[in-house]
């Protein structure tokens, strides 16, 4: 479970002459844990945030990362191409109007070399529409994510003291207590669950099936047992 930050990062409409009523501005942020919102939440965002925030604070990068037309790029209508991949779209591959560089470039621009992460969502006011950014910015620490929030420091804490662990040699590291009889219980695919949240925050990275601490501090650490 991940913490989550949501920010304004543009209005669709000229702000001056539509201004926002809650008077937020470009840049204004809050936060969710799981448990408490930090920072103030306009209600007209409410409808179209929740089921954002609630995906991101659950999956975190994997919320989005697997949605496919994030890295389609931008396209144009050509019917000619829908022998070819059955729609009538071609990739648009010429700098847009005004902008210079070679295609290529402007194609390597459009599209992404990253797997896409967090979410958005759109105020409910259509003469501003604030878009807001929304993503996982650590993990969760609340109250209500603290069954996973230990077990994931406490794997993190065996990665520490053994650079270079295996992954699969980490649930060896517990004894049968610590593994099978605290909730919830550290079954395998669990592990690579909290293993891929790990990676997603940056606090280890796995390479050739080993784990290796980055050395970033976690927000808290619970004292177990």
């Amino acid at each position: 479970m991940f913490k989550v930050r949501c920010k304004l990062i543009s209005f669709e409409a000229d702000e001056a002459e539509h201004p926002c009523h809650f008077n937020y501005k470009l840049g204004d942020e809050f936060y969710y844990d799981g448990v408490h919102f930090t920072g103030r939440v306009c209600p007209g965002l409410l409808a179209s945030m929740m089921p954002v925030i609630h995906g991101v604070y659950l999956l975190g990068n994997k919320y989005s990362e697997n949605v496919m037309y994030l890295y389609r790029g931008h396209d144009a209508r050509d019917p000619a191409m829908a022998k070819y991949d059955g729609a009538g779209f071609r990739p648009l591959k010429m700098p847009a109007e005004g902008a210079a560089g070679k295609p290529e470039e402007a194609l390597q621009a459009r599209t992404r070399t990253g797997k896409a992460k967090g979410g958005h969502f759109l105020c409910g006011d259509h003469r501003t529409l604030a878009h807001f950014a929304c993503e996982p910015v650590d993990l969760s620490d609340s109250d209500y994510a603290q069954p996973f929030y230990r077990r994931e420091i406490a794997i993190l804490e065996k990665i520490e003291k053994e650079a270079g662990i295996k992954t699969d040699e980490i649930l060896g590291k517990f004894t049968d207590f610590e593994r099978d009889e605290v909730s919830p219980p550290l079954t395998p695919v669990l592990l690579e669950v909290l293993l891929n949240a790990l990676v997603d925050m940056s606090y280890i990275d796995i390479r050739d099936g080993r784990a290796y601490a980055t050395g970033k501090e976690p927000p808290s650490r619970p004292q177990i047992g």
